[in-house]
C-alpha cells in the first residue's frame, strides 16, 4: 500500500538499440541496468525522451504532453507501448520506493521474505490503497539474466469505477521495484494478453547486478495483524534479528495520538507482541524492528475493529478474465460456515465449515459467471462478497475444445431428433459451396465410391467462407441440427442431414 506513495523516482536513460521493421525493438534502461525487447504488436512506443517528438500523436489521442511528462516522472515510467488494434497498453516502471530500499534484490532474500512479498499481493496489502486487487500471484523464473518475477493478474478500481485490468510481472532488483504491466481497457483481459506479456518478459535482461548494500533488518511475520477483527486483542508473531526491539504503534484514523506495544526478540530472533485496540474503529498499525548498528525495518497495516463483525479475509478471488478452473479461498473464524454460489454457464453451490475455505469451480464453458461468497456464524454479522468474471476462448482454445468434445455419428443418425444439438464430427468430400446472405451452404458427401460417385450427402451451414477446393476431403466439426430441405431436379422435396459448422480441418 505504500509503494507509490513514498516513491523516490529517478529518471532513466533509455536508448533504442535498433529498430527493424517487422522485428522487435530493443530498449535499454540505464538506471536499473536492464533491457527488454518490444515486439511490433505495439505501433507506438513512448519514452521519457520522445514525448516531445510525438506531440501530434498525443494530442490526437487526447493526451497533454506536459501532464504526461509529469506522470512519467512521478510514477517512474520508463516506457509506454500502445497496441491500439487489441486495446492494450504495456507500461514498464522502475521505482526506487520503500520496497526497493527494503529488499533491494528479491533474489538475495530468504524464502520467508520472498513469501511475505508474494503474499502481500494476495492478501490485499500491496497497492491496496491505490485500488489494486490481485487475484493471482506466483513466482516465475526467467533465466540467469533475469531470475525471479512475480506473475500476477489484477483489477484496478478507483471510487468503485473499474479503471483497467490486466497482468503484471514484478521484481525488485538493483534497489528498484520493476513492473511490466499489460493494461487492458474497454474489454475483458484474455489469455492472449498474458501470453504476449510472458513473451516480452522472457526477453528481459539485467545488464549489471549491483552488490547488496546494508539493508533493514529482517522482519518476517508468521502471524500478521488482522485486516478485520471483532476482538480488541490480537497477537503479532514473527522473526527478526536476535535481541531486536519490535514495536507496534497504533493510530486511530480520525483521531490524534497513538499507542505503542513493545517486545524483544529472543536469541533465535522470534518475537510475540500482544496488541489491544482501545475502541472500535479503523487503525493504522506500524510495525518497527530496531537493533543497534542495524537499519530499521518497518511494515504498515490497516486494522478494522468492530464488535459483532464476522472477520473474513478473501485471499484468492476470481478475476475479470477466467481460465478453465477458478479458485476462491480465504479465512474466517472457527465455527463459521461459508457458502459459494455460482451462476452462469455452470450453476454451482457448496457449503463448507471451519476457519478456512477453498473452492474449485469448473469454468471451462464460455460465458459470464457470477460468484457469491456468503459467510455466516450465529451471533455475528453475515458477510457477502460478490465477484463476476468472463470465460472467453481464444480461437486456438475454442478449436481444441471442439475437437476434443466431438463424437462421430453414423449418417442415419445425423438427422434424428434426439441427436439435435450434439457436438459431432464427420469426414467427407466437399461437392459444392454456395453463399447465402451471411452464411455459406456446403454439401458434404461422406462416401465416394470407386467409380467416383458421391453418396451419404449432408448439408453444412457455415458462418465463414470455406477455402477448400471442390472434391477436397475434410474433417467437419459442428452440431447435428436436424434436416435441410431442398428441391431436387424433378421438383420434389428431399430432406438431408444438416450440420451447423464450427470449424473445418483438412484431412
Amino acid at each position: 500500500m505504500r509503494k507509490y506513495l513514498l516513491a523516490l523516482c529517478a529518471a532513466a536513460l533509455l536508448t533504442i538499440l535498433f529498430s527493424v521493421p517487422g522485428l522487435a525493438q530493443s530498449y535499454t534502461f540505464s538506471d536499473i541496468h536492464a533491457s527488454v525487447d518490444i515486439p511490433d504488436n505495439f505501433t507506438m512506443v513512448l519514452t521519457p525522451y520522445n514525448l516531445g517528438t510525438n506531440r501530434d500523436w498525443l494530442e490526437s489521442h487526447g493526451m497533454d504532453h506536459d501532464a504526461l511528462s509529469n506522470t512519467f516522472d512521478a510514477e517512474g515510467i520508463l516506457l509506454m507501448a500502445y497496441d491500439e488494434a487489441e486495446g492494450r497498453t504495456l507500461v514498464i516502471t522502475g521505482l526506487k520506493d520503500v520496497d526497493g530500499q527494503t529488499y533491494f534484490d528479491l533474489n538475495n532474500q530468504d524464502e520467508d521474505m520472498r513469501r511475505e512479498y508474494r503474499m502481500s499481493h494476495t492478501n490485499g496489502t500491496a497497492y491496496g490503497l491505490l485500488g489494486y486487487t490481485y487475484t493471482t500471484a506466483k513466482w516465475g523464473n526467467y533465466g540467469k539474466t533475469a531470475l525471479r518475477f512475480l506473475q500476477t493478474e489484477y483489477t484496478l478500481r478507483q471510487e468503485g469505477e473499474l479503471i483497467c485490468a490486466g497482468y503484471q510481472r514484478r521484481t525488485i532488483r538493483n534497489g528498484y521495484t520493476i513492473t511490466l504491466d499489460m493494461q487492458i481497457r474497454g474489454r475483458t483481459p484474455k489469455q492472449a494478453d498474458n501470453t504476449l506479456l510472458e513473451k516480452i518478459t522472457k526477453t528481459w535482461q539485467f545488464t549489471e547486478v549491483l552488490p547488496m548494500p546494508p539493508l533493514p533488518i529482517k522482519l518476517s511475520l508468521t502471524s500478521a495483524p488482522p485486516t478485520e477483527t471483532n476482538e480488541a486483542t490480537f497477537t503479532i508473531k514473527g522473526t527478526t534479528a536476535r535481541k531486536a526491539t519490535v514495536t507496534a504503534t497504533l493510530f486511530s484514523l480520525g483521531s490524534t495520538g497513538g499507542q505503542s506495544y513493545n517486545a524483544t526478540a529472543n536469541n533465535s530472533g522470534a518475537f510475540s507482541i500482544k496488541v489491544t485496540l482501545p475502541s472500535q474503529g479503523v487503525y493504522s498499525l506500524t510495525l518497527t524492528a530496531e537493533a543497534e548498528g542495524a537499519i530499521t525495518a518497518q511494515r504498515l497495516y490497516s486494522v478494522t475493529f468492530k464488535q459483532g463483525l464476522l472477520p473474513v479475509d478473501m485471499i484468492v478471488t476470481p478475476g475479470d478474465s477466467l481460465d478453465d478452473l477458478t479458485l476462491i479461498s480465504g479465512t474466517t473464524i472457527a465455527g463459521a460456515k461459508t457458502q459459494l454460489s455460482v451462476a452462469g454457464p455452470v450453476n454451482f453451490s457448496k457449503t463448507v465449515g471451519g476457519d478456512k475455505f477453498n473452492f474449485k469451480v469448473d469454468t471451462q464453458l464460455e460465458g459470464e459467471y457470477t460468484f457469491v461468497v456468503t459467510v455466516t456464524k450465529k451471533g455475528l454479522q453475515e458477510r457477502t462478497f460478490s465477484y463476476s468474471g468472463t470465460r472467453t476462448y481464444t480461437d486456438a482454445e475454442r478449436g481444441d475444445k471442439i475437437r476434443a468434445g466431438a463424437k462421430k455419428m453414423t449418417y442415419d443418425n445425423l438427422s434424428k431428433t434426439e441427436n439435435q444439438g450434439k457436438l459431432i464430427y464427420e469426414v467427407g468430400y466437399i461437392t459444392s459451396i454456395t453463399q447465402s446472405i451471411n452464411e455459406w451452404v456446403v454439401t458434404l458427401a461422406l462416401t465416394r465410391t470407386n467409380s467416383g460417385n458421391y453418396k451419404d450427402v449432408c448439408y453444412l451451414i457455415c458462418p465463414f467462407e470455406p477455402t477448400f477446393p471442390l472434391d477436397s476431403q475434410v474433417k467437419v466439426y459442428g452440431t447435428a441440427s436436424g434436416t435441410y430441405t431442398v428441391l431436387n431436379d424433378e421438383g420434389n422435396v428431399k430432406n438431408y442431414p444438416r450440420i451447423d459448422v464450427s470449424l473445418i480441418d483438412p484431412q
